[in-house]
């Protein structure tokens, strides 16, 4: 009995044995596996680590002066800069009191408003203008869109009143609105807002000279002169920008430096502007890369765009040029002035293509904007889509040559021989279509260099009205349509040249809306003077983007392309 039990004990000591070295092998096993995975292969042994931070964002919040400046990104008319730099504490005005950031009646994000009466003013800028061949400066000018539309000698618009607030003092200066000017001509219609300048006229210096003319930092539109605003704008004035190094390029080698030269031979400085960019849902942005590239050879230095819910790939071009050319492109914020939502983009996609007088209405908002900020730094600024260039033609590869020259040639249709100078040079319009039904002209091009394999044109140009797109002075040029100037300073100078098209013309990638000029086109391949360049400065774009595909990329595309077509063709087959 004595032995059974001895046996029974062994048998149980040894199954307690084995348990318990499994559990120490499975211990052992696990051990190394956390320092492996904590310190990987070769590191750390023999301790474990406890990982005990995520990698998420720990960067400390921007300061003050950080936050003021992202928020003048994001509204660059509101002045809170500037009314925070107003004297606290100071005695509260009978006449005038400041607008309070609370007070401010905001709308669609980047407007403001005032209702006077039975009018309503939507403001979305304010711009200082003082320029040597304008009358009257120098002023304010205020970019708005009215819900009146008329003639101008016939329309009458209620008693408004301009408070101008200056740098470190406490009481406005009060002037009365005046010489409105509605940058549209072609009719009204009910429900709508229309473009239009105000004018806020300010006390000329005692100092014959410009320089001592005192800025105001702010302005408001008031019903009556004493009122508190509701509405704060701040005073557009930037001049100090330094010329871009493609500019500085412009100049011979060997020469004196720009500012040594006399003002005649200096270079002119060329900017773009474009409006809304609405492309939600179609990818323009190899397109885009190709176009920004020709205009910088053709000799402009800065492109700036406003953005109306780009497609993503539109926006990592632009990004991407703002990071490796600073100071070439500029995207800024927009929204429409009646009201429609800007945030949801199918719904602002859909509000902007139903109403499409509204919608042009618009346009004259950012083209104007983007005029007067720039109208200290360059001398000439175009309206341009991304589907437009003025070609120089012959010899001359530049815009700078073109002006140089456009001042000598004949005006089109127009004797204008007694001018000496112009508020506009424009340019006749013809049609580069892409007339899908040819073979391609350059067999060896891809296709994905757009222009550069789109030289297949209509015969006839556009006359020097329809179409037309124009290089603004910034001397003389006051309101600003698509097309061409509708105000100007009148102080010498002539309306718009239609420069002939001997010598330049606008180049637009699109059909035209008469059919019949499809018929019978030509070649037209004055773009290729531009070929080498253009086509190695947009491939590099391409492949740093990651546009251009591997050949198993290729490859994969095609198959898929054929089984649709293979679907596509069963289906037909099982419907008759």
């Amino acid at each position: 009995m004595l032995g059974k039990h001895t046996r029974l004990s062994k048998i149980l000591f040894l199954i307690i044995f084995v348990k318990v070295f499994i559990l120490l092998v499975l211990l052992c096993l696990n051990t190394t596996d956390i320092q492996r995975r904590s310190h990987g292969h070769g590191r750390g042994r023999g301790r474990v680590v406890l990982i005990n931070e995520l990698l998420i964002d720990r960067r400390e919040a921007p300061s003050l002066q950080e936050r003021l400046k992202l928020i003048r990104e994001e509204m660059p008319s509101f002045p809170l800069e500037e009314l925070l730099r107003r004297p606290r504490n100071a005695k509260q005005q009978s006449c005038g009191e400041a607008p309070d950031f609370m007070n401010i009646e905001y709308h669609n994000d980047y407007w403001q408003v005032l209702h006077n009466g039975n009018t309503t003013y939507y403001l979305f800028g304010a711009y200082y203008d003082d320029r040597e061949a304008v009358p009257k400066t120098p002023l304010v000018r205020l970019l708005t869109m009215i819900n009146r539309y008329g003639k101008a000698n016939e329309l009458k618009y209620p008693l408004t009143y301009c408070q101008l607030w200056y740098k470190d003092r406490v009481d406005p200066v009060i002037v009365e609105a005046v010489d409105y000017k509605i940058v549209w001509l072609w009719g009204g219609a009910p429900r709508r807002v229309f473009p239009t300048l105000i004018s806020c006229p300010l006390p000329k210096a005692k100092s014959k000279t410009n320089s001592n003319q005192e800025v105001p930092e702010m302005v408001s539109l008031v019903s009556d002169r004493c009122d508190r605003a509701k509405n704060l704008l701040r005073v557009v004035h930037e001049t100090d920008e330094v010329r871009s190094t493609t500019q500085i390029a412009k100049s011979p080698p060997g020469n004196a430096s720009e500012k040594q030269l006399p003002e005649k031979e200096k270079p002119l400085r060329f900017m773009v502007c474009l409006k809304a960019m609405d492309f939600p849902y179609t990818d323009m942005s190899w397109r885009l890369i190709e176009w920004l590239e020709l205009v910088r050879l053709l000799g402009v230095d800065k492109v700036v765009f406003y953005d109306a819910q780009m497609h993503a790939n539109m926006t990592r071009v632009l990004d991407d040029y703002k990071a490796s050319s600073p100071g070439f492109v500029e995207v800024r914020p927009m929204s429409l002035g009646r009201g429609e939502p800007h945030s949801p983009r199918h719904f602002h996609h859909y509000a902007m293509d139903s109403d499409g007088f509204n919608r042009i209405l618009n346009e004259m908002i950012p083209y104007n904007d983007c005029y007067y900020r720039n109208i200290y730094k360059y001398d000439y600024i175009g309206l341009f889509d991304i589907d437009e260039v003025i070609m120089p033609l012959g010899n001359v590869t530049n815009w700078n040559d073109l002006i140089k020259l456009a001042y000598r040639v004949p005006d089109y249709e127009r004797d204008s021989s007694k001018c000496k100078d112009w508020v506009s040079f424009c340019f006749r319009n013809v049609y580069f279509p892409r007339y899908v039904e040819r073979p391609k002209v350059y067999k060896q091009l891809p296709s994905y260099y757009y222009m550069l394999q789109h030289v297949e044109r209509v015969q006839e140009h556009c006359d020097r009205y329809s179409a037309t797109k124009c290089l603004h002075s910034t001397k003389y040029a006051i309101g600003l349509h698509n097309h061409f100037p509708l105000h100007r300073a009148e102080t010498g100078e002539c309306d718009a040249k239609s420069v002939p098209i001997e010598f330049a013309q606008l180049h637009h990638y699109r059909e035209p809306d008469n059919k019949t000029r499809l018929i019978n086109p030509i070649i037209d391949d004055n773009i290729w003077r531009f070929q080498p360049q253009l086509q190695q400065r947009v491939y590099a774009k391409y492949e740093k983007l990651g546009f251009l595909p591997t050949i198993h990329e290729v490859e994969l595309a095609e198959e898929q392309r054929i089984h649709k077509d293979e679907q596509q063709l069963r289906e037909a087959i099982s419907k008759t």
